[in-house]
Order: structure tokens, then C-alpha cells, then sequence
């Protein structure tokens, strides 16, 4: 069923965050915990052993909206989050993530560095992250470019890899995160 399946996008909604749902076994369970139990499942199941997923956290504008109301760590995998803000908001560079961060870029990063640390922790290779507004098609559209590049450079690898000039590491100690 997965012979041809170079690639597995998993999506995540990050505004879920609080959200409580009933699991299998009838108890309240925070929708975040679950989808990252049910991420644990899939990653190692053995039918996508060597495969690369493209984690896609959905729901951005959601969660821009909701992170400055309610704090991410109603969720006990995020308890540990604690920001730091600057309280010099400038209109220069408002565009650029790096120069002045929103709280909600820093939950993003934050949540997608959790992910691909688990990821790293249980396969010893790379998760990419892409971010997606669900209302926003171009958001949407450049998440599915991106998983087009991955493609490309999984293609690529065989090629390039053994070269001592590569610029692809086999040292899973190498990814960032």
C-alpha cells in the first residue's frame, strides 16, 4: 500500500492546544497530547521506516489569535515555555520573524523545535516543520512546494551523498533543531 510513498505529511492543529477530546479508553486527554502520541505511533511504525515526514502545523492564525489570551502551557508537553518578549515593539522590520517576534512565532518555533527533537529522538533523522494559516490557500501552497523540495533533495541524495564535497550529513547528530 506504501511502496511508492517517499514522504508523509502529518498535520497538527496548533490551536489545539487546550482543547480536550476523549481517547480510546474514555478519558479526557489534551488534543495536543494526543496528536503527539498518535505522531510517536506513526513515525515508528515500521512501514515508514526511512521514510521523511513533513510536519505541518496547521491553524496559525488560530493560534496567533488565541496564544495571547491563553498561555501555552495549558498544555503539560509545553509547561516549560516561557518567552521572552521584548518591550520595544518597532514598525521596522515588522515582517521579519527575526527581528521582532510575535509571541505567537515564538509558540510556533517553540512547539515545532518539540517535534523535531522527539522526532530526532526516536529516528535519529530530520522532521521538517512547515507552518500553514488553514484560511490562507497561499500558505497552504507553499507548505506543498516545500514538500516538493524535500523530494528533490531526497533525490538528490544518492547521488551526492558519498562525495566527501556533500553538503548531506549521514551523522544524525549533525540536524539542527
Amino acid at each position: 500500500m506504501f511502496e511508492d510513498v517517499r514522504l508523509v505529511i502529518f498535520c497538527v492543529a496548533l490551536s489545539d492546544y487546550d482543547q480536550y477530546a476523549i481517547n480510546g479508553d474514555g478519558a479526557l486527554v489534551n488534543k495536543m497530547l494526543l496528536s503527539k502520541k498518535f505522531f510517536e505511533n506513526i513515525v515508528t511504525h515500521p512501514t515508514f521506516d526511512q521514510m521523511n515526514f513533513l510536519l505541518i502545523l496547521n491553524k496559525f492564525d488560530l493560534f496567533e489569535e488565541k496564544i495571547e489570551r491563553v498561555p501555552l502551557t495549558q498544555c503539560d508537553w509545553f509547561n516549560n515555555f516561557c518567552p521572552v518578549i521584548s518591550r520595544q515593539r518597532s514598525n521596522i522590520n515588522i515582517n521579519n520573524i527575526n527581528s521582532n517576534p510575535s509571541l505567537g512565532q515564538l509558540a510556533f518555533h517553540y512547539i515545532a523545535v518539540k517535534f523535531k527533537r522527539l522526532y530526532s529522538s526516536l529516528t535519529d533523522r530530520k522532521l521538517y516543520v512547515a507552518l500553514v494559516k488553514g484560511m490562507e490557500p497561499v500558505s497552504v501552497d507553499e507548505a506543498l512546494k516545500y514538500s516538493s523540495e524535500i523530494l528533490k533533495w531526497d533525490e538528490e541524495r544518492p547521488t551526492f551523498g558519498l562525495s566527501e564535497y556533500s553538503i548531506y550529513s549521514t551523522d544524525a547528530s549533525s540536524f539542527s533543531h
